[in-house]
């Protein structure tokens, strides 16, 4: 069970790496979106967003305990 929970607060902490990250970041890409709109440049609108919102999403799956990667790094024991 320990290096489970070794494993869950890695991710966690990862998550608020990924956090900070993406916090640092929203200023730029909120300025990059607001000179881009009044002059109509879609894919550089669409890029900013993706540059804060995509790390803001890994982070909140991180800090959620990724389900996913748990079960795949432990899987559950089958019974006979």
């Amino acid at each position: 069970m320990i290096p489970r929970w070794i494993f869950l607060v890695a991710l966690r902490v990862l998550g608020l790496v990924f956090l900070w990250r993406s916090l640092e970041a929203l200023p730029i890409a909120g300025a990059v979106f607001c000179d881009a709109a009044p002059r109509g440049e879609v894919l550089a609108m669409i890029l900013s967003v993706a540059e804060g919102a995509a790390p803001l999403l890994v982070a909140y799956w991180l800090l959620r305990g990724a389900p996913s990667l748990v079960r795949l790094a432990y899987p559950a024991r089958q019974r006979r």
